[in-house]
């Protein structure tokens, strides 16, 4: 869940209740001093990539740039979705080893998928789809299916990004079953491109909630930093585990908490080892990642979760701009060295 508390004229406090990875906490300036001007702002929510989606923009009432959002949503989705007949991503998958040609935003994210693919050593890996589809999970039903070994062996012999041959905007499936998931990046990529574009029309204070991926514009109006909170990951948290200041920057977390299952007595949830198959078990329940753009922390909180504590840290220390918050099965919380100031 994730709560908004905007200045709006009637400071109403909004409830979304969706697979969403962190809390989003705005204070409205007003609500604050009790003397400043209240501020106007726009929002809208909507339902895309498998997500529900919320963009507002504040120091304004109109609402046309929102539309152009998510029109765009829409566009990219027929894109990157794996599951859309006729994507870009669906019909490289359906191409039976031969070439593709796709949109030059389809290529760009590839390109930035597979360089995060070499980055993490394979830890992260858009070629995870046969493994997802054996284990078929269900965020809204908590159901999954647990694979039979030996297709769980058979759908791993076709993981790994080497298999992806990519020539301007021409894809190549070296092996005919392998198949490509942009789920733990696209969010990411398509935030940094809706930001890109109101920020150039113009616009200087707002967020971007694509399912809890959050990207802030700017800072709040009057000047305030937004004040993000880190879920705590447990399945009925209702609390942030801490909270932090920013302006101008993303806050991605990957856990374990929202999308898992249940059968004899054991959890199975959906963050996916691309050298086992099998779910993560390495002591972690999240990792969130500070960055400026989105893409950024898609990526690294998933190559980080699967890397594990030690790997995941020296990965973060070794890039530029990028902070991590490690949290461990029982709370405890992990932070690279340039981590935000944080309250709990």
């Amino acid at each position: 869940m994730i709560f908004f508390r905007t200045s709006s004229k009637n400071h109403r406090r909004c409830k979304i209740t969706s697979a969403m990875l962190v809390f989003l906490l705005l204070f409205a300036a007003g609500t604050l001093s009790g003397c400043e001007k209240e501020t106007a702002s726009v929002s809208k929510t909507g339902f895309f990539l498998d997500t529900v989606v919320s963009i507002t923009l504040y120091d304004t009432e109109n609402t046309s740039p929102l539309e152009e959002c998510f029109s765009r949503l829409a566009s990219y989705e027929k894109l990157f979705s794996r599951t859309q007949e006729g994507s870009d991503v669906w019909r490289i998958n359906h191409s039976d080893g031969n070439p593709v040609e796709v949109s030059t935003e389809t290529a760009d994210l590839l390109e930035k998928a597979l360089s995060y693919c070499r980055l993490s050593d394979g830890a992260f890996d858009i070629t995870i789809a046969p493994v997802l589809t054996l284990w078929n999970f269900d965020a809204d039903q908590k159901t999954g299916t647990v694979p039979d070994e030996s297709d769980l062996i058979d759908a791993l012999s076709h993981v790994g990004y080497k298999n992806i041959q990519l020539d301007g905007t021409t894809v190549t499936l070296l092996d005919p079953d392998t198949s490509i998931d942009l789920g733990g990046i696209a969010k990411g990529y398509i935030a940094d491109l809706l930001k890109e574009d109101l920020v150039s029309a113009g616009y200087t204070s707002g967020i971007i909630d694509l399912g809890g991926n959050i990207l802030t514009i700017g800072s709040k109006p009057h000047g305030q930093d937004f004040r993000i909170g880190v879920r705590t990951p447990k399945p009925d948290a209702t609390q942030p585990l801490t909270t932090i200041s920013c302006r101008n920057a993303s806050v991605v977390t990957s856990g374990t908490y929202e999308r898992y299952f249940i059968e004899n007595g054991k959890r199975y949830h959906h963050i996916l080892s691309p050298f086992d198959g099998h779910p993560v078990e390495n002591g972690l329940a999240s990792v969130t990642i500070f960055s400026e753009h989105s893409v950024d922390g898609d990526a690294l909180s998933t190559a980080c979760f699967v890397l594990g504590p030690e790997k995941g840290m020296a990965l973060i220390e070794s890039l530029d701009g990028i902070e991590a918050l490690f949290v461990t099965d029982d709370l405890e919380m992990k932070p690279s060295s340039g981590w935000p100031d944080a309250t709990t």
